[in-house]
């Protein structure tokens, strides 16, 4: 592991390459869940199983590997797909309970304060916050959970009443500042379009362009492979695009909002810039890909690419996200975020903003942080393919791209297995939660013999730094299968810029 922004040209690093302990790499992760691998985990969908410019088999013969949708239903139990209004009220009614049990805890059994308790910085106010932060996690436990079942709505999942599941969605949703119709039409095409290079939506991989790279050979021979080599654009380049007072001015900034990313990884080192990838996306992922800022798909509703300087917003009806047949729904939408905002305002002003944003904002960081962790980890690792229009299908979407992951204890109780049971969930939206253990239990003992099943059972942090230190960046939207790129296999700037000094002082002394 580099430190001080020193990088790695290992073998291991290009995409065409990562072939070791690929076919049996589902053999070697433990069968149960919540245990640890003495080796990294590997993803089975290696490029010879899928990737048709390596594998010794026809782009036909690789498909034909994947089951068919109606394959894999056969083997679930038929009730798993029954969904019960009952049951689904349930969930809703305990969640509202545990967060109810969480407040009259902070609040009257140990009376904590909005207030600070004494000078800044004393160990008195440190205990203060730490407090604070621990009622937001403790809420996120509580109600991370409701979060899901407001999903599970937008979904259909939650009971067999359209009008039902509309209104629970949109009320749950809206109380936590989501946007209910408008995100539940972007995750749906998530769903429909699971690692597509370019239709995809949510943890869309950034090319080389978008951290501040530039291509020095089309096909090099960086370690006698042909894969591309980069540099890393200056800080004069970097600072030109990023600066509010430039020509394009503040939209063409946020038009590339991760176009500093090679340069802070080269100040910050290896561990430094994986920490800090990780925390700023925690805090401000889920706030960037709302503004259609960052993370989304690069095709509009009306099929024509995003442009640099649009804005696939979920807040705006004639955002290119949507359809003409969204606007009632984006509107409905905005209406639910601004009952939400004026209540939020009126307690701010009968109580204080702090007290608001620590009863009310505080949880609303914790949870949505939970959730741009745990959807960043389930499509997200150096060894999970993403594909592009040529070689993208459903089932490979839904397969090779989606990952279960282990999360204990209460976490996983209180977030109804959203992180255990993703690949069933992404073959069959429409199953309540309260089936997928038993749908996954049948789904994984079908398809891991076959190597067709995702399982990594590396503890999540550690999932989640592994990614921020590995998972930088694509060679290519259009061109291929890809797998994620890292940083420490692009040479520093210092580095290059030294080697072409010297360059050119030789060929002054000739």
């Amino acid at each position: 592991m580099g430190k001080g922004g020193q990088h790695n040209n290992s073998k291991g690093s290009s995409p065409l390459k990562k072939t070791a302990a690929g076919e049996s790499a589902a053999k070697e992760a433990p069968k149960v869940a919540g245990t640890t691998s003495a080796k990294p985990w590997v993803s089975p969908f290696t490029p010879e199983k899928i990737d048709p410019r390596v594998s010794s088999m026809t782009k036909e013969e690789i498909d034909a590997q994947f089951p068919t949708k109606s394959e894999l239903k056969a083997i679930i139990p038929a009730h798993c797909f029954e969904r019960s209004l009952f049951w689904s009220m349930f969930y809703v009614i305990r969640d509202v309970i545990q967060a109810c049990c969480v407040v009259y805890l902070t609040h009257c059994v140990l009376g904590l304060s909005t207030d600070p308790p004494g000078p800044i910085w004393t160990w008195q106010w440190w205990a203060w916050r730490l407090a604070w932060n621990f009622y937001g996690f403790a809420m996120t436990s509580a109600m991370g959970g409701l979060w899901v079942l407001g999903h599970e709505c937008g979904h259909g999942a939650f009971s067999d009443y359209p009008v039902v599941n509309g209104a629970v969605g949109w009320t749950i949703h809206s109380i936590m500042l989501v946007p209910y119709f408008s995100w539940a039409f972007s995750h749906a095409k998530h769903h429909r379009r699971t690692n597509d290079l370019m239709d995809g939506e949510t943890h869309v991989p950034p090319t080389w362009e978008d951290v501040g790279l530039v291509k020095t050979s089309k096909e090099g021979d960086n370690n006698n492979t042909k894969e591309p080599k980069y540099e890393r654009l200056s800080k004069d380049v970097v600072d030109s695009k990023l600066s509010f007072s430039a020509e394009g001015g503040l939209s063409e900034a946020f038009s590339y909002p991760l176009y500093g990313h090679a340069l802070t990884h080269e100040h910050n080192g290896d561990e430094g810039f994986a920490w800090l990838m990780m925390w700023s996306r925690l805090l401000m992922g889920w706030q960037l890909y709302l503004a259609g800022v960052t993370s989304g798909g690069h095709i509009g509703s009306d099929r024509k690419p995003i442009q640099k300087g649009e804005f696939p917003d979920h807040y705006r009806p004639h955002s290119r996200l949507f359809p003409a047949k969204m606007y009632a729904k984006v509107i409905a939408s905005d209406i639910g975020i601004g009952m939400t905002v004026s209540a939020l305002i009126y307690f701010s002003w009968k109580y204080s903003f702090r007290a608001v944003w620590f009863w009310y904002f505080g949880p609303y960081m914790w949870i949505h942080a939970f959730l741009v962790m745990v959807t960043w980890l389930q499509h997200t690792d150096p060894t999970v393919p993403h594909f592009d229009s040529e070689n993208w299908t459903w089932m490979k979407g839904a397969l090779a791209g989606t990952i279960d992951r282990p999360l204990y204890g209460w976490m996983n109780y209180s977030s109804h297995n959203i992180v255990t049971t993703h690949v069933v969930h992404h073959l069959f939206h429409e199953m309540p939660h309260y089936h997928a253990v038993e749908a996954t239990k049948a789904i994984r003992e079908y398809l891991e013999p076959k190597g067709l099943y995702n399982y990594d059972p590396t503890d999540c942090m550690a999932a989640l730094y592994k990614l921020c230190e590995n998972c930088h960046f694509v060679d290519s939207l259009t061109d291929g299968i890809q797998y994620y790129r890292k940083f420490q296999d692009v040479p520093l700037y210092s580095e290059t810029n030294a080697k072409k000094t010297e360059a050119v002082e030789a060929k002054k002394d000739q």
